[in-house]
């Protein structure tokens, strides 16, 4: 990606990934290998983790050209991009469900731990992530084309 293009959502194809790219939470991978979950939650879970990893948690970004050797602009507007898609799902989904994706996609709960935290049977909360992925899947579809900027 050249250094100064704006991030874009693109659902990944899910044999392949970007060497860059993190492995998928233990949890997810299992949802997905067992059918539950598609490509595009794959991409979507992925593509939140990674605004958050940037927005929230101050890391690089792993899509970041570093040809520029720091003279481009493109990795404060890359922050921002993901600040300002992070506020927006964040606000969609609020604290509760953000709490489940953090376990899932950032610290990599178990789904005991899951179904622990959340008091839920760990079918349920499996039923919880497909669902909340899948919303999250459309809220991305459906972004305003401004908050894509960055």
């Amino acid at each position: 990606m050249p250094a100064d293009s704006p991030a874009v959502y693109t659902p990944a194809s899910p044999d392949t990934a970007h060497a860059t790219e993190l492995p998928l939470p233990t949890v997810i991978e299992v949802l997905h290998r067992i059918g539950t979950l598609n490509a595009q939650h794959i991409a979507a879970a992925r593509f939140w983790a990674t605004d958050y990893r940037i927005g929230v948690m101050g890391e690089d970004d792993p899509h970041l050209d570093r040809t520029s050797l720091g003279l481009s602009r493109r990795p404060l507007n890359g922050r921002m991009g993901s600040i300002n898609r992070y506020r927006y799902i964040h606000e969609i989904i609020g604290n509760r469900y953000e709490r489940v994706l953090i376990a899932t996609m950032i610290n990599n709960m178990p789904m005991h731990e899951l179904a622990y935290h959340t008091q839920h049977d760990a079918h349920d909360v499996a039923h919880l992530i497909t669902v909340l992925l899948e919303f999250l899947t459309r809220q991305y579809d459906a972004m305003p084309g401004h908050l894509w900027q960055g």
